[in-house]
C-alpha cells in the first residue's frame, strides 16, 4: 500500500515519491527549505491533476508540526503559512536573511516581523538546544538538517560531507554535529598521554612545520585538531577518532617477510655487515671469491699464503684472518706502535678502505667462514673487507640510475687527501671506493654503501607500518620527513606505501649511536625526543635552535641534544673519508708529525686563522698545532710520510 500523508495546508493527500523516481525531472524545490532533492532523499508530493507535483517536500519538512512556541517570542505561539510565491521583501528573524520560502512561520497574533524559516524554527527544539560552543565565543551555534541534503565544508575537521550540523546564523561558521560533541580531552590508542583539543593549529607545530603523526599529511591552519601538550604530539581530528584500526596496515608488504632483514637505523660498526655484505651476497653472480689455503708455516700469524690483485690499489693484497683472542679490531699488528715510536697520536683501529667502515672481528653466524679475516696491503696502509673486495668491479645498473649503456665502473682515488668525490645520492664526501658511470655524457657517482643500500626495509622512525620501498623513477618530488629536504627522482626515497611518510637516503644512512666529547654518555638517534619533555631543544654544540620532530642525537638523562651533522666524522658531510691512515712531516709549516683527521683541539686553523672546527685538517698532538686541509694540501709537495 503506497505510503501518503495529509498536510494541513494542502487539500490533497501527499504521497511518497519512489526512490528510483528521477526526482530531478520534476524541476521543483522543496517547498520547506528550497534545496534540490537529491538521491535517497525520502521525498512525498502531490500527484493529484491540478497539482501535478507542484506540491514537493522532504520528509523532515513535512512533518514539521502546525504550531510551535520558539524562545525568540515566547509571548504568541508561531503558526506555519503557506505563501504561493517566494517573497525576498521578508528577512527571517533568526538567521536575518532575506527571502522566506513558501512554507514558513509566522507569528500567529500578526507581530511585524516575526517570520522564520522552517529549518531556523527547526534548530530551536528539546533535542537541540543552541550550543554555546567554546570554538565560536561570539555567538550561539543552532543545530541545523539542511545540511543533511547538501555537503557542506565542515570548520571544525575540514571534511565536506552531508549530516546534521551546527551553523551561525550570523556568521559564516558550520561544523558536523559529531565535530560539536567532541570532547575538549580524550585518551587515544595511538598515544600514551591524554589528548587535548584545540580549535586551531597551535603555532609551536606551525613553527616546526608538524606533520600529522598518524597519516602525515600536512595540518590545515584553521581546522581543529589533538594534541598533545607535553610531547608536541599533534594529529587530525578524523585521524584522531577514526575507528578504523591502522597499525596493522601493511599496504606495502612484500610476499616473502623474510626477505627484509635489515632495520635501519644501523650503527657505524654493523653498516659493513648489515649492507654491503649482502650487497656482494645478492651480486654472487658476479663476484669472484678468492681461493686460499692454509699456510701451516704462518699460522701463528693468522696469515694465508696467496697474493691477490685488485683493480682498485697497484700493490698486491694479503688475505688476514682475524686473531682468534681478539674482540677489538685495534690489537691487529698493522697498528701496533714500535717501542721506538714515540709520537703521542692514540693507536686507531683498522678501517676500510673501501666503504670507510672500521673492520670488526664479528661472530660467524653463517657457518661458512666468509667474514673470517680482511684484505690488507703489505707495502702500505690498505686494508679491505673481504666483502669489499669481492665487490663487482663493474654492474649493469642500480635502481636509481637504471638506463641503457650506463653501465657503472667500481674506481678509487688514490689521493686520499685530495680528489674526493661528492655522491649523488646522499651528497656526502668520499675518498673510498665508488660507482661511476662509464657513459661519456653522464656524471653519475655513488659510494659504494649507497649503492648497496637494499630495495625495501624497516626503519625505527616509522613504526606504524612496516616497510619502507625505494622509490625511484617519475614519482614526483617529495620532502624528507627528517630534514625536510626536496627529495628529487635522482636521488631516490625510501617511501611508506600506506601513508605518506618519506625518507631521503642521507637520513637513512645516519648511525644508531654517536659519542660526543661535551656527553659522557652514548647517544641513540632518537625521533621523538619531545615525548615527556616539552620546551623548546638546543644543539650542545652549535647552539642552535633544533626543531623537536627532527631525528636528533639525545641524551635524556642528561638532556642534551646534538644536530647529526654536528658529528662531521660520522654523520656529517665528511662521514664516508677515511681519517688517519698516515702520518706526515710537513717542514715548511710544522716540525712535528701530523694526521689527517677532523679538527677538534682548536677553533681556528693556524696557518689561515680561519675557522675550521670539526672540519677534515691536519693535527698534532705533541702540542696542538692545526693546519685546516686547505693550508695543508698546499705545502704537500714538501711533505713526508711517517
Amino acid at each position: 500500500m503506497e505510503e501518503s500523508f495529509l498536510h494541513m495546508l494542502h487539500e490533497h493527500p501527499l504521497s511518497r515519491i519512489p526512490d528510483s523516481a528521477q526526482k530531478t525531472d520534476y524541476d521543483r524545490l522543496c517547498l520547506g527549505c528550497s534545496r534540490y532533492f537529491l538521491p535517497g532523499d525520502a521525498t512525498y508530493g502531490c500527484s493529484s491533476n491540478g497539482c501535478r507535483f507542484q506540491w514537493l517536500l522532504h520528509k523532515e519538512c513535512m512533518e514539521m508540526p502546525r504550531e510551535i512556541m520558539h524562545p525568540l517570542h515566547p509571548s504568541h505561539p508561531l503558526t506555519l503559512h503557506f505563501l504561493e510565491n517566494i517573497s525576498e521583501s521578508i528577512k527571517c528573524a533568526v538567521c536575518n536573511v532575506w527571502g522566506v520560502y513558501r512554507l514558513h512561520y509566522r507569528c500567529s497574533a500578526g507581530c511585524d516581523g516575526l517570520i522564520l524559516h522552517l529549518a531556523c524554527a527547526g534548530a530551536r527544539n528539546e533535542k537541540h538546544p543552541p550550543m554555546e560552543h567554546p570554538s565560536h565565543p561570539e555567538h550561539p551555534l543552532r543545530f541545523s538538517r539542511k545540511t543533511r541534503w547538501c555537503p557542506f565544508p565542515c570548520d571544525a575537521c575540514g571534511a565536506t560531507e552531508k549530516g546534521d550540523s551546527y551553523i551561525c546564523t550570523l556568521c559564516d561558521y558550520s561544523i558536523h554535529e559529531s565535530c560539536a560533541l567532541l570532547p575538549e580531552s580524550k585518551d587515544f590508542p595511538h598515544h600514551h598521554h591524554p589528548l587535548s583539543l584545540s580549535f586551531y593549529v597551535p603555532h609551536v607545530y606551525i613553527r616546526y612545520d608538524f606533520y600529522c603523526a598518524i597519516c602525515n599529511l600536512t595540518l590545515p591552519l584553521r581546522c581543529w585538531v589533538y594534541h598533545c601538550h607535553l610531547c608536541s604530539y599533534v594529529v587530525h581530528l578524523n585521524c584522531a577518532t577514526s575507528t578504523v584500526d591502522n597499525e596493522n596496515e601493511n599496504a606495502n608488504a612484500i610476499g616473502d617477510e623474510k626477505e627484509v632483514t635489515t632495520v635501519f637505523p644501523i650503527a657505524v660498526d654493523d653498516m659493513y655487515e648489515e649492507i654491503i655484505r649482502p650487497f656482494v651476497k645478492r651480486q654472487k653472480g658476479q663476484i669472484l671469491i678468492p681461493h686460499h689455503h692454509l699456510d701451516h708455516d704462518h699460522d701463528d700469524n693468522h696469515n694465508i699464503s696467496g697474493k691477490y690483485s685488485f683493480s682498485n690499489h697497484p700493490h698486491l693484497l694479503t688475505f688476514i684472518t682475524f686473531p682468534s683472542s681478539s674482540s677489538s679490531s685495534s690489537s691487529h699488528h698493522h697498528y701496533k706502535k714500535d717501542k721506538e715510536d714515540e709520537d703521542d697520536f692514540p693507536r686507531l683501529e683498522l678501517t676500510c678502505d673501501g666503504c670507510t667502515l672500521p673492520i670488526c672481528v664479528k661472530k660467524q653466524t653463517d657457518g661458512d667462514g666468509y667474514e673470517s679475516g680482511y684484505m690488507s696491503c703489505d707495502e702500505c696502509k690498505y686494508f679491505l673487507h673481504l666483502s669489499c673486495f669481492n665487490l663487482p668491479p663493474h654492474i649493469p645498473s642500480l635502481p636509481l640510475h637504471h638506463r641503457e649503456d650506463h653501465n657503472l665502473l667500481m674506481l678509487q682515488n688514490s689521493a686520499k687527501l685530495m680528489g674526493w668525490i661528492k655522491c649523488k645520492i646522499c651528497y656526502a664526501y668520499t675518498n673510498g671506493l665508488y660507482y661511476a658511470c662509464t657513459y661519456k655524457y653522464c656524471s653519475f657517482v655513488t659510494d659504494i654503501k649507497c649503492a648497496s643500500l637494499p630495495n625495501t626495509m624497516k626503519h625505527a622512525a616509522h613504526p606504524r607500518h612496516n616497510y619502507l620501498n625505494l622509490v625511484t623513477g617519475n614519482y614526483g618530488y617529495n620532502y624528507c620527513g627528517n630534514c625536510d629536504d626536496l627529495i628529487t627522482p635522482l636521488q631516490g626515497q625510501y617511501r611508506c606505501n600506506s601513508c605518506r611518510f618519506s625518507v631521503c637516503r642521507k637520513c637513512v644512512m645516519l648511525p644508531a649511536t654517536n659519542k660526543h666529547r661535551l656527553e659522557k654518555h652514548l647517544m641513540w638517534l632518537t625521533y621523538d625526543s619531545y615525548v615527556n619533555r616539552p620546551g623548546e631543544f638546543y644543539c650542545s654544540s652549535c647552539e642552535n635552535r633544533m626543531s623537536p620532530r627532527s631525528w636528533m642525537y639525545h641524551c635524556r638523562d642528561c638532556d642534551q641534544s646534538f644536530h647529526p651533522e654536528c658529528f662531521p666524522a660520522t654523520s656529517g658531510y665528511f662521514r664516508n673519508i677515511k681519517y688517519g691512515a698516515e702520518q706526515y712531516v710537513i717542514s715548511s709549516i710544522h716540525d712535528h708529525p701530523l694526521r689527517f683527521q677532523i679538527i677538534s683541539n682548536k677553533k681556528r686553523c693556524d696557518l689561515c686563522h680561519d675557522d675550521r672546527y670539526n672540519e677534515p685538517g691536519f693535527q698534532c698532538a705533541s702540542c696542538f698545532f692545526v693546519a685546516c686541509l686547505f693550508c695543508g694540501v698546499k705545502h704537500m709537495d714538501g711533505a713526508t710520510p711517517v
